[in-house]
């Protein structure tokens, strides 16, 4: 597996990292007339929208306006989730603030789903067993960490951790975990909160910056589609270059 495949993150990587991504993938590929090592690249991704996109173009035999089509559907529906899960954070860093009973922090999390993903009394419970553990292990410990990748439940559970954190050691408490969250947008909205910065701007602080983050992801998934349906055309290196250059400022 290669660096590129263990680090490809659309959320986290700025647009120049994904066009770089999909050159490189152009590389790889060169004048051959087989795409079987982005077939292999599919396999091996850990990056959903990227692993869909390639599978696709390069695994199916559907034609190109049908990939793109679909492409954007699934980049809709990561956008989707992404936007529940940025929601659920604000929920917690909101709730941090104020010291909020984590039974209703579970409410308030429980109306974004049709059904909890984790029943209710084994979530607090899980997040009751994190706050016994954060008195024992490191702050850096990787069950402490709040991710956007992260399945709903795990991610319910630890936001809900640093709810009970909150309330029973004050939000102070919450510092030494900063650094390492996997999420900037929830750990830049925590390290407000510790400094002491009111709730309201917090808010209004996490509502704008979850709209510039979508807004952005959107820009890398119409990067993606456009590069690799260029791939997919066997355009020159060049020229799928400038069709990069279409996306970027």
């Amino acid at each position: 597996m290669t660096e590129i495949q263990r680090d490809i993150d659309l959320m986290g990587m700025p647009l120049e990292g994904v066009v770089a991504y999909w050159l490189s993938l152009k590389k790889l590929v060169g004048g051959s007339r087989s795409f079987k090592s982005l077939e292999q690249e599919a396999e091996f991704t850990p990056e959903p929208f990227v692993r869909h996109l390639l599978e696709l173009a390069f695994a199916s035999h559907l034609d190109s306006s049908r990939v793109r089509e679909l492409a954007l559907t699934k980049g809709e529906v990561v956008c989707a989730t992404l936007d529940r899960r940025f929601d659920l954070m604000r929920i917690a860093v909101m709730d941090v603030a104020s010291g909020e009973n984590p039974h209703r922090t579970l409410a308030r999390m429980g109306a974004r789903f049709h059904a909890l993903p984790v029943e209710a009394d084994r979530a607090l419970a899980y997040a009751q067993e994190l706050l016994r553990l954060a008195l024992e292990k490191e702050s850096s410990e990787p069950f402490f960490n709040v991710h956007h990748r992260q399945n709903d439940d795990k991610l319910l559970v630890t936001l809900l951790f640093y709810v009970m954190l909150a309330r029973h050691h004050g939000r102070i408490a919450c510092r030494p975990f900063v650094p390492h969250m996997g999420a900037r947008f929830f750990g830049d909205a925590l390290a407000l909160v510790v400094d002491g910065f009111d709730a309201p701007f917090v808010r209004k602080w996490m509502t704008r910056h979850k709209q510039v983050l979508l807004e952005e992801l959107r820009g890398k998934v119409r990067v993606s589609v456009d590069m690799c349906l260029g791939i997919r055309d066997r355009l020159d290196y060049d020229d799928l270059f400038r069709v990069a250059r279409s996306h970027m400022r």
